[in-house]
Order: C-alpha cells, then sequence, then structure tokens
C-alpha cells in the first residue's frame, strides 16, 4: 500500500495550538487552510502549521466538520504507525486478565489506543473488527496484514454497522473476515461463562464495557431482591446470583435476548426458580410493577441521543424512567443508573439524576461513579471517549 503521508495539509494561523499543546485528536474543517491538490478523502498527510512546523499525521475526510484524525504526533510511515500501536494495545491488554477467569475483553479502542475508527473486541479465540471512518477504511490492508501477524485468532469478524459509517459516506460492512466461520461463543467475565452471539448479539456481541460494575453489583447483592431492567443476555442479573441474590428478575422486550439469559442462566448452574425473566417494555413495566419489593435496582438502558441533536429529548427520558424509580422503591434502596449516550456528557447526567431526585421527592446519596474497566482507557487529551457514564446511588 501507497504510504500517502507525506502529502501536506495546513492548518490556519494560530489553529496549530489544539495539537500542538492539547494533542487532541481530532482536526475541524475550520481550522484547515488547505489540502493539497487531488487530495482523495480518507488519504493520510502529514499536517503543518502556517509556519511549516510538522505537528501530526493523520487521515482526513474532506466532506466533514470533524474532517481529520491523528494516528500520530510523530512523523513516521503510516504502517509503521499501525503496526507499533497494535502492538503496544496487545502488550498492555497480555498484562490485565488471568484467561481463565476473563477472556473476552477490548483489545483496541478507537483513539483512546491511537487508532481513530476502530474498535477490536476478543471473544476468547474469535475478534470482532468494527471500522468506523473512511480513513481507517482505507487502511485496512495494512491493518489486517499487522492482525495476522500479531494475533492468534480462529476467526475474524467484522462488524462495521454503526451511523457514523453513513456520514463518512461508507456502506454498513458485515461478515467474516478470516477464518472459520463462529455464530456463538462461550467466554468468561470474572468467573462467569456468558454465551456471545457475535452475528446477532448487540454491539459486537457483548457489553464488554460494563465489566467492572458488574462485578461491583455482584459484591452488593447477598441476600437482596434484585430487578435487571435492559437486561439483554443477563450479565448484571447472572453478577447478583453468583453474589448471591435472594431472587432476581430480568427484563427485556427482546425474545431473543431472554432466551440467551436463559441459557446463560443454565450454564452457569443458577437456579431458574430464583430468576425471573419477563419479555416486556420497561417504560410500561415500570408503571405497573411494585417496586419497594426490590433493594437494588439496575436501569441501563440503551442510547437515547444518538446524535447530538437528541440530547434534549434523552434528557428527558432519562429523568422520567428515573424518576419514577426514585418516587416507588424502598426506602435504603440501591439503584444503578447508567447512560451509554456519547453525546450527554456526565455532568449533564448528574444534572439530570438531581432533577429527578427533585421532582420525586427523595433524598439521593451518589455511592460511587462508573468505575472504568482498564481494557477500555480514555486518553487525558480525548476525554469524549468517555461515553459510558454509571451513578450507584441509595434513596433514602
Amino acid at each position: 500500500m501507497k504510504d500517502f503521508s507525506e502529502k501536506k495539509v495546513f492548518l490556519k494561523k494560530d489553529k496549530e495550538k489544539i495539537l500542538k499543546q492539547n494533542r487532541h485528536p481530532w482536526i475541524f474543517s475550520g481550522a484547515i487552510e488547505s489540502f493539497p491538490p487531488g487530495f482523495v478523502s480518507g488519504e493520510c498527510a502529514s499536517v503543518y502549521s502556517q509556519a511549516g512546523e510538522f505537528l501530526a499525521i493523520a487521515y482526513f475526510n474532506t466532506a466533514n466538520s470533524l474532517s481529520g484524525r491523528v494516528l500520530s504526533f510523530q512523523k513516521k510511515a503510516v504502517s509503521a504507525i499501525i503496526e507499533e500501536k497494535v502492538k503496544s494495545a496487545i502488550a498492555f491488554r497480555k498484562t490485565l486478565f488471568d484467561l481463565k477467569q476473563t477472556n473476552c475483553f477490548r483489545l483496541i479502542n478507537g483513539e483512546e489506543d491511537g487508532l481513530p475508527g476502530l474498535t477490536l473486541d476478543i471473544y476468547g479465540e474469535a475478534g470482532v473488527l468494527q471500522i468506523s471512518t473512511l480513513g481507517m477504511e482505507r487502511l485496512r490492508p495494512v491493518l489486517l496484514e499487522v492482525l495476522r501477524k500479531e494475533l492468534s485468532l480462529a476467526s475474524l469478524y467484522e462488524k462495521s454497522n454503526s451511523p457514523s459509517r453513513v456520514q463518512e459516506g461508507l456502506d454498513k460492512k458485515e461478515g467474516l473476515v478470516y477464518g472459520s466461520e463462529v455464530n456463538e461463543v462461550i467466554v468468561l467475565e470474572n468467573g462467569i461463562s456468558f454465551i456471545v452471539s457475535i452475528p446477532d448479539g448487540q454491539k459486537t456481541g457483548f457489553f464488554l464495557d460494563q465489566r467492572e460494575m458488574r462485578k461491583k453489583i455482584g459484591e452488593i447483592s447477598k441476600g437482596k431482591s434484585f430487578l435487571n431492567c435492559f437486561s439483554y443476555s443477563g450479565g448484571f442479573s447472572l453478577f447478583a446470583l453468583q453474589g448471591g441474590a435472594k431472587d432476581v428478575k430480568s427484563v427485556d422486550v427482546s425474545g431473543s435476548a431472554l432466551d440467551l439469559l436463559k441459557r446463560n442462566t443454565r450454564i452457569n448452574g443458577f437456579s431458574l426458580h430464583k430468576h425471573r425473566l419477563v419479555e416486556e417494555d420497561v417504560f410500561p413495566f415500570l408503571d405497573k410493577e411494585d417496586l419497594s419489593v426490590y433493594d437494588v435496582i439496575i436501569l441501563d438502558p440503551p442510547a437515547f441521543a444518538k446524535k447530538r441533536e437528541d440530547v434534549e429529548t434523552a434528557s428527558k427520558g432519562y429523568r422520567g424512567i428515573n424518576q419514577k424509580v426514585f418516587e416507588r422503591c424502598k426506602k435504603d434502596a440501591l439503584v444503578l443508573t447508567c447512560s451509554c449516550s456519547y453525546f450527554m456528557q456526565e455532568s449533564l447526567f448528574q444534572t439530570v439524576l438531581f432533577q429527578a431526585a427533585t421532582a420525586a421527592g427523595k433524598e439521593v446519596q451518589i455511592l460511587s461513579r462508573h468505575i472504568g474497566a482498564f481494557d477500555h482507557p480514555v486518553s487525558l487529551y480525548h476525554p469524549e471517549g468517555a461515553y459510558l457514564k454509571s451513578f450507584l446511588l441509595r434513596i433514602l
């Protein structure tokens, strides 16, 4: 693959601060003075200040307002950058897990691992790849060559189906990249087994980013009555059962998700007599359910804000569902409430919870905030990477 990094993109006067001082990996179109003649969207280029100072290697989509994404602040061949970043991500993850206890994790986390537009999750011997940008799509041959060299995977499956691909001018792409076809795998998370449906599952198959919060919930579940809303395949529910919960009720609108949850319950040897599954939309379910019987309630819904314009509507949704639970749960109930909406900052989510508590007329304490999993690092220079927010609350 030809290395395009010697093509030069110049920033406008005084716009180099975001790269030179702040080291932020995004370059917006308003900061760009010019592209070289014949530049094609998706190509890589060296980024320079007006004074001719080298700043970074980045790829660009000239059609988007978020035009450039930085691959490196050092002057290197793009292929060398990709190989270096992949090797670094692999080496770090090898330090994190006892694979006899946890063998599913995020190997590459986009900008946070210096590879914007790329996510790679590992499920045992299967990998699931997501590419969300035109620039990373053009780097696909280099990337796959490195992955084949550095990883011993039985299969690599692609689920590049995020809405951002449409904005990048890309079609959605899904299917086996190489290796043997795999539909389901059984993986371990902190000693609990989960069946992961790779083609049909949410995201890459499982919500790996909640690993530490699931562990925390297991630690506080002994003897408690437990309600898991938006349960999907039952991560929080199974950790509650392992932690000695008195009884667990899991609610999800998807029958296929609950079928998977039932299988997950059985393969771990937990009793279905203690684990009740309810196939229903959570919102009407909460309207009629007696919430005063539960000691712990989990609210971990899908993202309410898919784009920036959705934030106001999403805030109303989060406020409403939390107020409903605050009003009707028992005294001293614990509520783990979460938002995975990328465009809702943690400060705004906390404000929404404050408004819900005020409207419910309840005193509410924050016991802990989201405990991030180490395989989902957030760059200090890219706080936007902290998309997942969780608050463990005590309702007085």
